[in-house]
């Protein structure tokens, strides 16, 4: 069986290992540059940010716990019993995990056509991006709606994926002169923050007295300003946060970087948004009860769904 998984991020990449561990050919088509999806970081100003999951929840006995022990351990920061980073950035695991895999960037999938041996994947300009026999979709829940909306299997579960309600969320990541904090969050995080993250608590050293800093506003200023300008945002923002950070003057350097679709408060029902029989197989946070190992473990489900092995992890 050959699979295509629509979305390199770490829902995707845990279905792609678990096929190419029970012998399944994969090939993983992601519409940006790079792998990872929520396990996001850039480089900035010669620091490194992570702006999408601020930490790597690893509870103990879970697969992603068991996964990230089995991997490169030369880049690992333990943050607690539960959780970690890697120094080089949250991507770092994603690219860990895409080792071997077949991955393909820069291509976004618009359509799944049925033909004589299985489902085309069909790009935006019409171009076919080759023949699998079933398919994963890692995407958020309205985009996965419009691919299954344009498949063999449109019906209710379109439907039913576009009742879903994301919450967005606005990221400012900043370069603060401050004494470097040990803590992961040593700053109060009040309205409109919901999170305050020092990331230099994560093995990364200020760069010429600067300290990473990434923060996350609620989802009610995030709503109002998704579609703001950046400059307005850090405008208004700026002040608070640096108050916040016990600093003064401005942010050295800042960055505004938006998540859409950032999370889920309700996900949808796994049992209807995938039918018992679907070769189009939807998972990641669309359907994950919360955390990223649950996002990881939805994956697991959806790889075994396909070669009928069992949905635990």
């Amino acid at each position: 069986m050959r699979v295509g998984i629509i979305g390199a991020g770490l829902a995707g990449l845990a279905a792609a290992r678990e096929l190419v561990a029970h012998g399944h050919g994969v090939v993983v088509i992601e519409k940006s540059r790079g792998v990872g999806g929520r396990l996001a970081s850039r480089r900035v100003e010669g620091a490194v940010v992570d702006h999408g999951a601020p930490i790597i929840e690893t509870p103990r006995g879970s697969a992603l716990d068991d996964l990230v022990r089995s991997l490169a351990q030369d880049d690992v920061v333990q943050l607690g019993p539960d959780a970690v980073a890697y120094r080089s950035g949250a991507t770092r695991l994603a690219k860990l995990m895409a080792d071997g895999i077949e991955v393909i960037l820069g291509v976004r999938i618009s359509a799944l056509r049925a033909t004589r041996s299985g489902l085309e994947l069909a790009g935006e300009q019409g171009n076919a991006h080759g023949v699998v026999d079933a398919v994963i979709i890692t995407a958020p829940a309205p985009q996965a709606a419009d691919l299954l909306e344009h498949s063999p299997e449109a019906g209710h579960r379109v439907t039913v994926l576009r009742s879903a309600v994301y919450e967005p969320a606005v990221m400012i990541l900043a370069g603060v002169r401050i004494d470097p904090p040990s803590s992961l969050e040593p700053f109060a995080a009040n309205a409109p923050f919901a999170r305050i993250t020092a990331e230099s608590a994560k093995g990364r050293a200020a760069v010429d007295g600067v300290v990473p800093i990434v923060a996350r506003l609620t989802p009610g200023p995030s709503a109002k300003m998704l579609d703001a300008a950046d400059a307005d945002i850090l405008d208004q923002l700026s002040p608070p946060l640096m108050t916040a950070c016990g600093a003064s003057g401005e942010p050295d350097w800042a960055q505004v970087k938006r998540w859409r679709y950032a999370t889920l408060p309700t996900p949808l029902d796994a049992r209807v948004v995938n039918p018992e029989g679907s070769r189009i197989v939807v998972c990641g946070d669309t359907i994950a009860a919360g955390g990223l190992a649950d996002v990881h473990r939805s994956g697991i489900a959806a790889a075994r769904s396909l070669i009928g092995g069992s949905s635990s992890s």
